[in-house]
């Protein structure tokens, strides 16, 4: 979700392993409107992704050593 391609858009699709529950509570956690529908050994994701987020690590400056 840092990436600037997925910041400049306003929805997200993507393909995450079905095992993969910390990748999906993440992708959960940090976009709008989440829904996931089993394909396969995958599971499909669809989301809006929020506006004005900054790039950078998803982490709040007070979270950063020394600050």
């Amino acid at each position: 979700m840092d990436l600037p391609e997925v910041q400049d858009s306003a929805h997200l699709a993507a393909a995450v392993p079905l095992g993969d529950t910390e990748s999906l509570q993440r992708l959960r956690e940090r976009a709008l409107d989440v829904t996931t529908r089993p394909a396969g050994s995958t599971a499909l994701v669809d989301a809006d992704v929020p506006p004005g987020r900054e790039s950078g690590s998803g982490r709040e400056l007070d979270d950063e050593p020394g600050a």
